[in-house]
């Protein structure tokens, strides 16, 4: 296996380790893990599917999707968190 497709595999468990964090509510462990993913992404190579046989070039398309499937599951989540937060804001004394 790849060093890049080594990193995809990390970011794939990071997604998934953000979205049990999400449908947990435990913002914390999220805002870590993405913390953790972020720092991964930036590692990887630029041409990320340059000198990748064809095979490992799908393993790499697989790892990226599931990516953005944690990610699209986990806006919702976040949107939720974020309004009931607004609410708090504004209920708190001085709040806009």
């Amino acid at each position: 296996m790849t060093a890049a497709l080594r990193t995809l595999e990390r970011l794939a468990e990071l997604s998934e380790a953000m979205l049990g964090a999400a449908t947990a509510q435990d913002w914390q462990a999220l805002a870590q893990h993405e913390l953790a993913r972020r720092s991964l992404t930036d590692s990887l190579p630029e041409p990320l599917t340059v000198g990748l046989p064809v095979a490992a070039q799908e393993r790499a398309r697989v790892l990226i999707e599931a990516c953005l499937r944690c990610d699209a599951r986990i806006q919702p989540l976040l949107a939720v968190r974020q309004n009931e937060l607004r609410v708090m804001l504004r209920a708190a004394p001085g709040g806009a």
